[in-house]
Parts: C-alpha cells; sequence; structure tokens
C-alpha cells in the first residue's frame, strides 16, 4: 500500500471509529451542560440522567455520557391521555410508580391531558400506542373547566411562596406546600374568586382562621391565616363577595394570605389557572 493510499485508509477508519463511538456515548467538553448534549443527540434529560445514574445536572470536562440507540423506537415518553394514572403507565411500561415521580419530578399522582411523562427506558415504538381503561386521575385542565371563570381572592397577586415542596419557615423540614402565600397586610379584603357555598369557617390547626368554600364540580377554596372571618358555615357566596379580612392567625412567621384550590381534595398549583 502506497503512503498516501495508506494516509487515506487511516482517515476513513478514524471517521468511521469516532462516528460508531459517538453513536454510544458522548464525550465532555468545556461548555457543555446536559440540556445541550440533549438537545443535540434528541435524548431527554431526565432519559439521560437515568442511563448514566446522575444525582445532579453537575458535569466534568472529559465525563462520558451514554446514550440510548434511537433505531427502531419511537421515544422513551407516554403522552398523557383521558383515563391515564401513573398506575396503567407504570404496568404497561414495566416502571414503578415512584420511579415515574422521581425522573418527571411529580410531587403528586396528578395528570393533565398532553403531559409527557419520561419512562427512564426506551420503550418499542408499537408499545407506546395503546388506549388505558384504567380509572383516572386527569384533573380537566382545559377551556370547558370552571377554573376558566375563577377570578382573583385579593385585588394585588403577589406571590411570597409558591406552590410545591418546600423548606417550613415555622416546622424547619421540607413538606408539600398545598397552595400559594400571597402578599397581604392585615385586614386585606379576601374575595371569593367563584361562587359556591361555604362548608366551614373557624380555626384550623396550622391554617388558623380557615375559610372552605364548595365551589362544584369535585373543586373547593381555601382561605388560611385570616384575621377576621366576614361568612359562616352553610352560606352561599358568590364571585367577587368578600370573605375574611387577611391575617397572621395559625403557623405563620407574619400577615399574608394562603390560598388553595383542590379538585376532589388533590391540591392543585392555584397559579397556572
Amino acid at each position: 500500500m502506497r503512503p498516501i493510499q495508506k494516509m487515506f485508509f487511516i482517515i476513513i477508519t478514524s471517521v468511521i471509529l469516532i462516528s460508531c463511538s459517538n453513536s454510544k456515548y458522548h464525550t465532555v467538553k468545556k461548555g457543555d451542560t446536559l440540556y445541550s448534549i440533549a438537545q443535540k443527540r434528541d435524548v431527554p434529560v431526565p432519559e439521560l440522567k437515568d442511563i448514566n445514574n446522575l444525582e445532579s445536572n453537575l458535569l466534568y470536562s472529559g465525563q462520558k455520557i451514554y446514550l440510548k440507540p434511537s433505531k427502531n423506537y419511537k421515544g422513551s415518553y407516554h403522552m398523557v391521555r383521558s383515563g391515564d394514572t401513573l398506575y396503567s403507565i407504570s404496568k404497561k411500561y414495566d416502571v414503578k410508580v415512584d420511579h415515574l415521580k422521581k425522573i418527571n419530578d411529580l410531587k403528586n399522582n396528578t395528570l393533565y391531558k398532553g403531559d409527557k411523562i419520561y419512562l427512564g427506558k426506551m420503550v418499542n415504538k408499537g408499545d407506546l400506542n395503546f388506549s388505558s381503561s384504567s380509572t383516572t386521575t386527569y384533573k380537566n385542565n382545559s377551556k370547558d373547566s370552571i377554573l376558566k371563570n375563577f377570578g382573583q381572592p385579593l385585588k394585588t397577586m403577589t406571590i411570597n411562596s409558591p406552590y410545591g415542596y418546600r423548606d417550613h419557615p415555622v416546622l424547619g423540614r421540607r413538606i408539600l406546600h398545598t397552595g400559594v402565600d400571597l402578599k397581604a397586610s392585615t385586614n386585606t379584603p379576601v374575595y371569593s374568586p367563584y361562587s359556591g357555598i361555604v362548608t366551614y369557617a373557624g380555626w384550623m390547626n396550622g391554617y388558623g382562621k380557615i375559610i372552605i368554600i364548595d365551589n362544584g364540580n369535585n373543586y373547593e377554596t381555601r382561605f388560611a391565616h385570616l384575621n377576621r372571618i366576614l361568612v359562616k358555615k352553610g352560606q352561599t357566596v358568590k364571585k367577587g363577595k368578600v370573605l375574611a379580612k387577611s391575617g397572621k392567625t395559625g403557623r405563620v412567621t407574619g400577615p399574608h394570605l394562603h390560598y388553595e384550590i383542590r379538585y376532589k381534595n388533590q391540591s392543585m398549583n392555584p397559579m397556572k389557572f
């Protein structure tokens, strides 16, 4: 073999080897992030973390991030349909519910139609096409939902503490914050966001003075840490009615309004609606 032919052979072989190698893993370079690798390789971030046993998003130069082959596969996620539950999805794809919740950062079992649930494993194209007949935990988040007609409990809405897990300012441990804390000085008027019937008006541990309203269609609203309650149990209230005056009763560090929306007694993020 002539020297020039030998040189071309080495170059072509090297290109092929590099190409094959790159199909199996990505070598981290300065500036790389899991997100940039995911975009370039068309592999979801949760999947990259799962197959590489990564506990965080931190990477270092020279690190090998292994990729899953995509040939003959549609993807590694399930698109939620009406009727789907985490249990039915876990059974179909043989993935534990706790694992699904972890890699999708789910705080509870609530699913929304159209959500992508990452499975943490590659799934054959045929396995992704099925209809679930399981009991639904789907919360109606469509334009037909009564939530589209909900108003605001305060005239000015400023969030002090959002919905989700947090380190409780009083208890000092990480727990689910089932509503949102809205900025409100003592005796700020609290309005009913939607019509309904008052099912509770009084004191409740942690909440302090609280009002609970049944808004119909399995929806419920809660208003806590109140200073004054202006309605009674059993009273029918209309949207926009003044229910109470805000305060700092219960387990709090200062005055504000704790506001919750629940569906079938499961908390929802009020700021999504």
